[in-house]
C-alpha cells in the first residue's frame, strides 16, 4: 500500500552580519511555527487593544461616576438646606397662626384652625411636600388675614359711634339692676354722684333725639350713636343742646341737677341697645379690644 508523504514546509531567516564582516547564519522554522508566532502576535495585539480600550471606557465611567456622585452629594446639601429652611418656614406660619388666635381672641371673633394638608410624601420629594403644605398654610393664612382686617374696619367704626367714657368723672352712689332703696325695682342705669350744675359730656358721637322732661327721669338728654345704640342723660338741671343736633365724644350736652325721683344731684346715666339696657359700667372707659368683645355678645 502506497503512502503520500507529505512534504512540510520551512521559511528559512538569514542573519547576514554588518558590512559583510563576519560569515552569514541561518536557520530554518517549521511553517507552522511561523504561522503560529504570527497568530499569537495579532491575537496579542488584539487582547493588548481591547484591553487599552476597555480600560479607556472603564476610566471615563468611573470619572463620571465620581463626578455625578459629586454633584448628588452637592444636590442632597442643597435639598437639606432647602428643606431646613421649609421647616423654619412653617414653624413661622404656625407661629403667625397662634398670635392671629390671640388676636381674634381679643377681638372675639372665632379662632382660626389651619387645615391639614395631606399628601403621599416619596422619596426625594420632601422639600416639595413641606413647600406645598407651606403655600397652602399661606395661602389659609391670607384668607384669615383678609378676614381680620374687615373686621377691624367694622371694630374701628363702631368703636368710634360706642359709648366709651364717663359722662362725668364721680363716685358711682347706685348701680345697674334690681335694688330696693330709694325705689324699688329695676334701676336700668348707674348714678354718678356730682357737684350740683358740673357739666355732662357726650360719651360718643351722634344726634340728640330727645330733649325734654320724661317722668322719674326729670330733664332729660338721649343720643343715638348708630348701629343700634344710645345713651340717656337725666336727672339734669339744664341743656347745652337741643334736639336734632349733632355732637361729638366730649361735648357738653347738659348739667347735672336733681329733677325728676332724685335725692340729690347726681348724673343718670344709661346705655342701651336696640333699646334694651345694657349695664353702663361695661362702657366707661372702653378701648377698641374690649367694645369688640362686647359687640360680639
Amino acid at each position: 500500500m502506497d503512502k503520500k508523504i507529505k512534504k512540510q514546509r520551512f521559511y528559512s531567516i538569514m542573519i547576514v552580519p554588518h558590512e559583510s564582516r563576519g560569515r552569514p547564519f541561518s536557520f530554518k522554522l517549521p511553517a507552522s511555527w511561523v504561522y503560529t508566532a504570527v497568530g499569537l502576535t495579532c491575537f496579542g495585539i488584539l487582547v493588548v487593544g481591547s484591553s487599552i480600550v476597555y480600560s479607556t471606557l472603564i476610566s471615563r465611567r468611573l470619572a463620571d461616576y465620581a463626578d455625578t456622585i459629586s454633584k448628588n452629594r452637592q444636590q442632597q446639601a442643597v435639598i437639606s438646606s432647602y428643606s431646613v429652611k421649609t421647616e423654619k418656614v412653617a414653624r413661622q406660619i404656625d407661629e403667625l397662626v397662634k398670635k392671629d388666635n390671640e388676636l381674634r381672641q381679643l377681638l372675639g371673633l372665632k379662632g382660626w384652625e389651619l387645615k391639614e394638608v395631606r399628601t403621599t410624601v416619596a422619596t426625594g420629594e420632601k422639600v416639595n411636600y413641606l413647600l406645598e403644605k407651606a403655600e397652602a398654610k399661606l395661602a389659609q393664612k391670607r384668607q384669615s388675614h383678609a378676614e381680620l382686617l374687615e373686621w377691624v374696619a367694622v371694630v374701628r367704626a363702631r368703636y368710634a359711634a360706642t359709648p366709651s367714657s364717663w359722662p362725668i368723672y364721680g363716685r358711682l352712689v347706685s348701680f345697674f339692676g334690681y335694688r330696693r332703696t330709694p325705689w324699688r325695682g329695676m334701676h336700668t342705669g348707674v348714678d354718678i354722684q356730682a357737684g350740683y350744675g358740673a357739666p355732662v359730656r357726650a360719651t360718643a358721637p351722634g344726634v340728640v333725639i330727645y330733649t325734654g322732661w320724661r317722668l322719674g327721669y326729670g330733664k332729660t338728654v338721649e343720643i343715638n350713636h348708630g348701629h343700634g345704640v344710645s345713651t340717656l342723660y337725666a336727672h339734669n338741671s339744664n341743656y347745652a343742646v337741643k334736639l336734632g343736633q349733632s355732637v361729638r365724644k366730649g361735648q357738653i350736652i347738659c348739667y347735672v341737677g336733681t329733677t325728676g325721683w332724685s335725692t340729690g344731684p347726681h348724673c343718670h346715666y344709661e346705655v342701651r341697645r336696640n333699646g334694651v339696657p345694657r349695664n353702663p359700667v361695661a362702657f366707661l372707659n372702653l378701648n377698641m379690644l374690649t367694645a369688640s368683645r362686647l359687640w360680639r355678645e
